[in-house]
């Protein structure tokens, strides 16, 4: 179960994309995910959440969805605040 926004947003994200996922713990690419649907969740969440918010590295390296999320978070909080 998804308990944070952007958690809900990568499981969604990833159903949308066609993997079999039902929960944050599952992987990315156990759950059918490969090198185009890593490309098309990186442009997603570049358009959701800023450039670089989500990179290949970063999705090979932590790959389960509460990873990604907590990835996806991770890049929010370094982003800088415009005035």
């Amino acid at each position: 179960m998804a308990s944070t926004e952007i958690e809900s947003w990568v499981l969604d994200t990833c159903r949308e994309l066609g993997l079999l996922v039902d929960e944050v713990g599952d992987d990315f690419f156990g759950g059918g995910g490969n090198s185009l649907t890593a490309v098309r969740l990186i442009a997603k969440a570049e358009d959701r959440f800023g450039e670089d918010s989500l990179t290949p590295d970063d999705l090979f390296e932590r790959s389960t969805l509460r990873e990604i999320a907590a990835t996806i978070r991770a890049s929010l909080d370094r982003s800088p605040v415009l005035d």
